[in-house]
């Protein structure tokens, strides 16, 4: 039976809006909004596929610095030491004789990050670089099929994370459905992906953030709503949240400035207000205090009113 692109994968409806005719780079491509349920979505091209992710322009359109492609050593270099936050949101439930699954897992910052902390390590990647990377530096196995298809003999799994990659996935039903398969019955699946609610689109209405924000590898653009909709369809138990990781001087670049900053590590690392000049120890101190405070109470405030910029999901399978 052939697909009905036209369709809403939540609600079924065929009747949309468009909110914009072009998305990153001045691609032409229309973004859609349903207007029964409010799911924001690009428009449906036939033919797209998992090939995409394992081409190098993807690479090279969209990684951690925007002035040049990245290799998976420097990929996993920049992320591995932003994992701890992830870490600790999972922290109540990891054991040590877990069995812990990534879906979408990159060059493998967060399996490492993970390394000690559970008993087996597993992860699904299409980009073919990465895969080669993993294998040849770290010790956890790492498959190169889409989670609707693979064979894992490691598995049923305690965990399955999905971090940045749901947006991605032309078909989250089917990909959902291949976790809950590779899923124990009491087992946890968490998930963290863009927020279209985002208050840099919404509370801010930053142009050119809203013209970086939307872009061709996301294809689905989820609030708290439709992504508990979606989750709930789907067959899993659980309220998503939201969380704010870069930093307020981010935020304020692009308020002020219209651009994104030059590199991941900026955005995502404490702020610092003074970082060298003939300023004193306790100069330096007190304004890089002041603004890693300001930051604090920035993020709370996002976060109260769900406008991070990644929504979160940890829940289990319906039973």
């Amino acid at each position: 039976m052939t697909k009905n692109l036209s369709a809403c994968i939540i609600c079924g409806s065929e009747n949309r809006k468009v909110l914009r005719k072009k998305i990153r780079y001045g691609i032409r491509r229309k973004v859609l909004q349903c207007v029964r349920c409010s799911l924001i979505f690009l428009e449906p091209l036939a033919g797209v596929s998992a090939a995409y992710y394992r081409s190098n322009k993807y690479r090279a359109l969209h990684g951690p610095d925007l002035k040049k492609q990245s290799s998976p050593r420097e990929i996993f270099n920049t992320y591995l030491p932003f994992q701890k936050p992830i870490i600790q949101k999972l922290e109540p439930i990891l054991r040590p004789n877990m069995k812990v699954l990534d879906v979408g897992c990159s060059t493998g910052h967060f399996l490492e990050a993970l390394r000690g902390r559970v008993k087996t390590r597993v992860g699904i990647e299409l980009d073919e670089a990465a895969v080669k990377f993993i294998k040849r530096n770290l010790n956890f196995k790492v498959y190169s099929e889409p989670i609707e298809r693979v064979n894992m003999a490691e598995g049923p799994f305690d965990l399955i994370t999905a971090l940045q990659v749901l947006e991605h996935v032309p078909d989250p039903f089917g990909f959902l459905s291949g976790i809950a398969k590779n899923l124990k019955p009491n087992g946890y699946l968490y998930l963290e992906l863009p927020n279209v609610s985002d208050v840099l689109l919404t509370v801010f209405k930053v142009k050119e953030y809203e013209d970086f924000y939307y872009r061709e590898p996301h294809v689905y653009y989820y609030s708290k709503d439709t992504l508990g909709a979606l989750l709930k369809m789907a067959g899993f138990e659980g309220k998503p949240g939201n969380v704010q990781r870069y930093n307020f001087l981010n935020h304020l670049n692009w308020i002020l400035a219209g651009k994104p900053q030059s590199n991941f590590n900026v955005g995502n690392a404490q702020p610092v207000l003074v970082s060298a000049g003939s300023a004193s120890a306790a100069i330096k101190d007190d304004f890089n205090e002041f603004i890693r405070g300001t930051d604090s109470k920035y993020k709370q405030l996002v976060g109260k009113y769900n406008l991070g910029e990644n929504l979160t999901f940890l829940g289990r399978k319906k039973l």
